[in-house]
């Protein structure tokens, strides 16, 4: 006897299907989707700010801890063209594409968001939460990074500095495997 299904039944379906798709391919990391609001994005201007401002909450806290942890660096951005803030979330790589995300900004001011992809790790690997500053010390490098993303590893581009801040303190980081990339639903 064949079995048949009314709409509603196949839009729950379809739904139901959607929403798990969405959990193995990493989206359950992702900001919640929010009625677009005046902004057209995603979000609504109200979930834009206040991502917003936990981005710069975090970039606040990280930028203190490190200035404490090492006086240095506050020098080094000082002189530089900019920096960045990430923070990278401990996640099961496998169940994410986006790891962690941050602000870069520039000597004017001007923030802009971004995500990081970690590109280093193999499946079934875990990450532990942590953050990153990156200090730019080229202009174009710079711009570069926040236009088209960073397909590369950063911490062997020599106007980049990559520290890494965790539970044990503040390290300059060596071998870091990462794609950052301009988040479309906060700038």
């Amino acid at each position: 006897m064949p079995i048949s299904f009314s709409r509603t039944a196949w839009s729950s379906a379809l739904v139901a299907g959607l929403i798990l798709a969405a959990l193995v391919t990493g989206c359950a990391t992702a900001p919640p989707p929010v009625n677009a609001g005046s902004s057209g994005g995603k979000l609504s201007d109200k979930a834009k700010q206040e991502q917003q401002q936990a981005i710069l909450k975090i970039r606040n806290q990280t930028i203190k801890q490190i200035y404490q942890l090492k006086p240095s660096v506050q020098k080094e951005i000082d002189a530089s063209m900019g920096y960045g803030v990430f923070e990278v979330n401990g996640l099961n790589a496998v169940l994410a594409e986006s790891h962690g995300r941050g602000v870069v900004v520039d000597k004017r001011g001007r923030a802009t968001y971004m995500q990081l992809a970690r590109t280093d790790i193999s499946p079934k690997a875990t990450v532990k939460p942590y953050r990153q500053v990156l200090v730019f010390r080229d202009l174009k490098r710079m711009q570069h990074f926040v236009a088209s993303g960073s397909p590369s590893d950063a911490s062997r581009d020599i106007s980049i500095k990559v520290y890494k801040l965790n539970e044990k303190g503040v390290s300059v980081q060596a071998d870091w495997g990462a794609r950052y990339f301009r988040d479309p639903d906060l700038n």
